[in-house]
C-alpha cells in the first residue's frame, strides 16, 4: 500500500482525467514532480505532494496523526502567444473538476503561483494550483485513513 499522501495525490490526479482526455498533450496527468515533458507533449499537468505537517491529536492509548498535505497542481504550456490565457484556461479547466462533490479530504484552494521556465529545449509557462489537504492517520499504519 501506498502512504496515505500519495493516495491523496493519486486521486487528485484521477480527478483530472477528463483534461487528459481532452485538452492536454501527450504528457496528460503526471503524479511525480520530476517528470521530464518534450516539447510535443504540451501542455501538461503534474500532480505532487509539497509540505506535510503532521500534529499528534490522539492520545497514547490511540496515536492520531493529523497531516496537513499540501499538494501541488502544476500546468505546463509552450510559452507562444498567449501563453497567460492557455494557463488560465487550463485553470480554469481544473478547478471544477477538482472541486466536484464530495469534495475530498477537505481539499481547499491556498493559492495560485504563474512563472515562467526552460523545460528541455521548450521555453513554457507553468500554472501551480496550490492546494491544501487534511486527513488522519495511526502512525502505525500510514496508508489507512481514519478519517
Amino acid at each position: 500500500m501506498a502512504l496515505a499522501a500519495a493516495q491523496v495525490v493519486d486521486a487528485l490526479a484521477a480527478r483530472l482525467a477528463p483534461m487528459a482526455a481532452a485538452g492536454l498533450g501527450a504528457g496528460g496527468v503526471k503524479t511525480s514532480r520530476l517528470w521530464p515533458w518534450a516539447e510535443d507533449e504540451l501542455p501538461a499537468c503534474r500532480v505532487y505532494a509539497a509540505d506535510e505537517p503532521v500534529e499528534a491529536v490522539g492520545g497514547m492509548a490511540e496515536p492520531i496523526n493529523e497531516h496537513a498535505l499540501a499538494v501541488d497542481v502544476q500546468f505546463t504550456v509552450r510559452a507562444v502567444a498567449d501563453a497567460d490565457d492557455a494557463m488560465h484556461a487550463l485553470a480554469e479547466q481544473a478547478l471544477p473538476l477538482l472541486f466536484a462533490a464530495p469534495v475530498p479530504y477537505g481539499l481547499r484552494l491556498t493559492g495560485i503561483n504563474r512563472n515562467t521556465a526552460t523545460e528541455g529545449e521548450a521555453a513554457v509557462a507553468q500554472i501551480t494550483l496550490q492546494l491544501g489537504t487534511t486527513f488522519h492517520v495511526n502512525p502505525a499504519t500510514p496508508h489507512v485513513f481514519l478519517s
